[in-house]
Parts: C-alpha cells; sequence; structure tokens
C-alpha cells in the first residue's frame, strides 16, 4: 500500500511538473509571437506620413527626428552652434537635409517622408501641433517655422505660428488641445523603436524592394549622397 502510494505521488509529481513545462513553452511561445508580430509590422511609412517631393519617386528618405533635439536641428541646417562644432570636427560637414531637398527632392527623384520621434519631455507639443498643421495642408510650411525657431516652443509659440501661417485657428486650436494626433505620433515612436531607432536624428534611406539603409545621427550631406547615388545607379 505504501508503494502503490509512493508511485501515485511520483506520477502526480511528473504529470504537473509536465504540465509546467508545457505552460513555459506557451508562455515562451506568446512572447515570441509578440515580438515577431510587433517588429514585422512595423512599416518606414505610415498612412498618414507627410511626404515630400514626388509621390512616384522610387527612392525614400525617411527621418525620425525630434524638433528639440540639437542634432536634428543641425541636420536641418539650422542650430548654427551645434554646426560649428561639427564643421570643428570635419570641415567639410555639410547639413544634409537642405542638400538632400534641393539635389534629389525637388528633382524628382527622391520623397522625404518625416516621422515624429520626440524624445524630450515637451518635444510632444511641438509634434502634435505639426499634425494639426498637417490636418490643415501646411504641415511642411509649419515644420519648416518649427525649426527655425527652435528656441521659441512653449505653447503660447506654437499656436502663434499657426496665425502666421494663416491657419484655421480655431480647428488649430481645439485639434491641439484635444491632442488629437497622440496615437499617430505614437505610432511613429513604435514604427521608429521597432526598426532600431535608438536617438535622433535616424534616417533610412531605400524603399521596400531594394532595402532600406539606415544612417544614425547627423552625418553630413556626403554620407547621404552615396547612399543615395548607389541605390539611384
Amino acid at each position: 500500500m505504501i508503494e502503490e502510494n509512493k508511485e501515485e505521488k511520483t506520477i502526480v509529481i511528473k504529470k504537473k511538473l509536465l504540465i509546467a513545462i508545457v505552460l513555459v513553452i506557451i508562455g515562451l511561445l506568446v512572447m515570441f509571437f509578440v515580438f515577431f508580430n510587433s517588429t514585422s509590422k512595423a512599416e518606414y511609412i505610415s498612412s498618414d506620413s507627410p511626404i515630400l517631393g514626388n509621390l512616384n519617386a522610387t527612392m525614400s528618405a525617411v527621418e525620425f527626428s525630434d524638433y528639440e533635439c540639437p542634432f536634428c536641428q543641425a541636420a536641418e541646417g539650422v542650430n548654427q552652434k551645434v554646426i560649428a562644432d561639427l564643421k570643428k570636427g570635419d570641415p567639410n560637414w555639410e547639413a544634409p537635409i537642405p542638400k538632400v531637398i534641393e539635389e534629389y527632392v525637388n528633382t524628382g527623384k527622391v520623397k522625404l517622408i518625416f516621422r515624429q520621434f520626440p524624445v524630450h519631455a515637451t518635444s510632444k507639443y511641438p509634434s502634435l501641433a505639426s499634425k494639426c498643421a498637417q490636418e490643415q495642408g501646411k504641415f511642411w510650411e509649419y515644420h519648416k517655422l518649427l525649426f527655425e525657431n527652435y528656441n521659441a516652443l512653449e505653447i503660447t509659440d506654437l499656436k502663434k505660428y499657426a496665425v502666421d501661417l494663416n491657419l484655421n485657428v480655431s480647428q488649430f486650436n481645439e485639434c491641439f488641445d484635444s491632442q488629437k494626433y497622440r496615437e499617430s505620433i505614437q505610432n511613429d515612436l513604435n514604427d521608429g523603436q521597432n526598426l532600431g531607432v535608438d536617438g535622433t536624428p535616424t534616417f533610412f534611406i531605400g524603399n521596400n524592394e531594394t532595402g532600406y539603409e539606415k544612417i544614425p545621427g547627423v552625418y553630413p550631406f556626403s554620407k547621404f549622397k552615396e547612399i543615395i547615388d548607389s541605390k539611384l545607379s
């Protein structure tokens, strides 16, 4: 009788151990599925991404950026202090975005896509404001004002720029105050993180057919030119 009880207990323990192992395996499979699913859904260009240039251009320059980031400002050709520091290390350094626009976007070869990646505590406000300007068809004009006036990005400033651009101010303020596009901005953040963006600015050059090459940081225009020309050839 004692031996039978021991055997029964052993069988119960083995069953419990087997169940525990199965549960661990299921848990690992679920974690893998969630991770794979999130990364596989990451997009370089979202359905509401603002696009500058020829929509039919085969090559894309995707920019994940933050209006309050000094290096992002330098990449856009503003923040002369940072630009001067970069030129100390490389006298031939040129701000990439203005030159990319001049040589590739304006000539119809490349389209520029801006993705919001607000990493600073207050950066969400300029991001939200720019999306509200996009709602009225003035994203790039508003975007330019934000970078040019990078030292004046308080909420009162953001609303003033809407007036300066002759936007429908009531519509803009309602959009901004309600944080209407917070989910859109979060989607940009999620895509960026799943694509390996861990700082701003980060750029991706390419398309779905040839793949995208990542440029992490404020590299000079020459780096962009090298990559774009190689992909266009």
